[in-house]
């Protein structure tokens, strides 16, 4: 499944959580894997939780 991180795509399994996604950034952009304090919203600026399933094609950006 392919899906965009701050603009950046990442690939991982179909039925991906947001955390996976966030994770697979941080490891392809060798930021740490420390989640706590972050903030993650949708494409259209919604707050998401880390928990929370994505689609296809997603696009998600995260303050660190």
């Amino acid at each position: 499944m392919k899906a965009f991180v701050n603009d950046t795509e990442v690939r991982t399994y179909y039925g991906a959580k947001v955390k996976s996604v966030v994770l697979a950034y941080c490891r392809a952009k060798n930021l740490p894997l420390n989640l706590n304090g972050i903030e993650v919203r949708d494409a259209y600026g919604n707050i998401i939780d880390l928990d929370g399933s994505l689609r296809a094609n997603s696009r998600i950006h995260v303050k660190f």
